[in-house]
């Protein structure tokens, strides 16, 4: 059995210019096949002209047709290039990553929504209790126990809305870290270069990779492991190697931006009650700060 040997980004990866093998090929077998059908269509003539009906190409007319050693080299060494072509590359890999959790959180938002909607009943209580406290009416006071005593049933949190309510949110969690860590490594081209060079070390295409690539939270690192080989490759999004990459927040940075998204200004907190569940005209919500 190999003994694992886990790569990190400890030096910075040589960059490369983005592969042109494919054009190569394109370009040197077009003009390749552009001479083979004007030599065809002139060895065509020469069939036709031999019945005496024709007439006679002019001289040395077929010599525009022939294939010249630059023609030739130029095809040779285009498909000797494409032993480094990537069809499909770490960049690409790793952006595709990011959009199916990307697309996992989203499946996960709406569950979360889902419940939050029926939990929401808690911020009508909490306004009307608060606004009884701190009046000290008497009235609102009675009428927020009349409230309580009609609704009792439905106003109760149970123990499945808890459970799905913690669930949900630790998966939008989770895929949202996901997602942010492969999309970070994808648009940094020396990380994912360097991703790059791990595949091609372990003779290995990205297109079979989705079951080899996973994000440590802890860790920071993002980890590429060749499982038949035992070969990985990892790069940190904390800051902690050679490429510096850092795109952590602090959880008060993170409550900051999310009290600026649109999901969080429509909701049931930001906003009364009653404007949420459409009793009353809303007036939006806004918080200081940039959109994210």
């Amino acid at each position: 059995m190999l003994k694992k040997r886990l790569a990190m980004a400890c030096l910075l990866a040589s960059v490369s210019a983005p592969a042109s093998e494919l054009d190569d090929l394109v370009n040197s077998s077009n003009a390749i096949v552009g001479q083979l059908d004007k030599g065809i269509q002139y060895v065509g003539a020469a069939t036709m002209m031999t019945s005496g009906t024709y007439g006679i190409a002019p001289l040395n007319a077929q010599q525009s047709a022939h294939l010249s050693e630059e023609q030739r080299t130029a095809y040779n060494q285009a498909l000797s290039n494409m032993s480094n072509f990537t069809a499909y590359t770490a960049s690409e890999f790793f952006t595709d990553q990011g959009e199916l959790e990307i697309d996992a959180m989203n499946d996960a938002i709406d569950v979360f929504t889902e419940v939050v909607v029926d939990l929401s009943t808690v911020v009508t209580v909490n306004e009307m209790a608060v606004e009884a406290a701190e009046t000290d009416n008497v009235q609102q006071q009675e009428d927020l126990q009349d409230f309580v005593a009609v609704n009792e049933m439905s106003l109760e949190i149970s123990a499945e809305d808890v459970e799905s309510y913690n669930t949900s949110l630790d998966d939008v969690a989770e895929h949202a870290a996901n997602a942010a860590a492969y999309l970070t490594v994808a648009n940094h081209e020396g990380a994912s270069q360097f991703m790059q060079n791990g595949a091609d070390e372990a003779g290995q295409r990205f297109s079979d990779a989705g079951d080899n690539v996973s994000f440590n939270h802890a860790s920071g690192m993002v980890l590429l492991e060749w499982f038949d080989q035992g070969l990985g490759y990892g790069v940190f999004v904390n800051g902690q190697d050679a490429f510096a990459i850092d795109v952590f927040l602090s959880d008060s940075d993170v409550l900051s931006v999310g009290s600026n998204s649109s999901y969080y200004l429509t909701g049931p907190t930001a906003q009364s009650s009653d404007c949420f569940f459409g009793t009353e005209e809303c007036t939006p919500a806004v918080n200081p700060g940039p959109q994210p």
